[in-house]
């Protein structure tokens, strides 16, 4: 009975001189770190293709596709940091190289909230695309679509000019064969 008693004083003892989780700054040293957490999203939308492969690979379906006004690329990706896990399969996935178009960066886990859907919607990697770099690959995309059309119509040109000149050749041929040789005209 004495030993139990002991044994009780000396875990409160234990109790009130460790440090507790609630007096931790959980903002800049979480409770408890997740193994497979590598880091917040970081999206490029420059060098991503749309390709849709991390929307796709998404264990928890976090990643949305922002849709675009032009071709290439006609989507980026945006990740919920609400229902993310952080696995990192949306980096691994993407096949733009050197550099991936989304990739985790490293950093902490600052993910306090209060729970609203006002808070729970700040927890998006939005990507801002300029005004500019948009209207800058509208451009490019109408200089290519400009150049294919001039390339066809040569193209057409010289194979009908081809055409011409065969069609020209076989009359000719026509016309030489239908003529009677010399001696034969009588």
């Amino acid at each position: 009975m004495l030993f139990q008693i002991t044994e009780k004083i000396i875990r409160v003892l234990k109790g009130v001189t460790e440090p507790r989780i609630a007096v931790k700054d959980v903002v800049s040293e979480p409770a408890h770190k997740s193994p497979i957490f590598r880091g917040r999203h970081e999206v490029r939308y420059d060098i991503c293709t749309g390709c849709d492969a991390c929307n796709k690979i998404c264990p928890v379906d976090a990643i949305k596709m922002k849709p675009l006004p032009i071709k290439r690329p006609n989507k980026v990706p945006e990740v919920n940091l609400a229902i993310c896990i952080f696995c990192g399969l949306c980096e691994d996935v993407c096949p733009t190289k050197p550099e991936k178009a989304i990739k985790l960066s490293g950093g902490n886990i600052e993910m306090l909230t209060d729970g609203t859907h006002e808070a729970l919607d700040n927890f998006w990697v939005r990507v801002n695309i300029p005004d500019e770099w948009i209207e800058n690959k509208k451009r490019e995309e109408e200089e290519k679509a400009r150049k294919k059309a001039e390339m066809l119509a040569k193209k057409k040109a010289e194979a009908e000019a081809k055409k011409k000149q065969e069609e020209a050749k076989n009359s000719n041929r026509a016309n030489v064969s239908s003529k009677p040789e010399k001696g034969e005209e009588k």
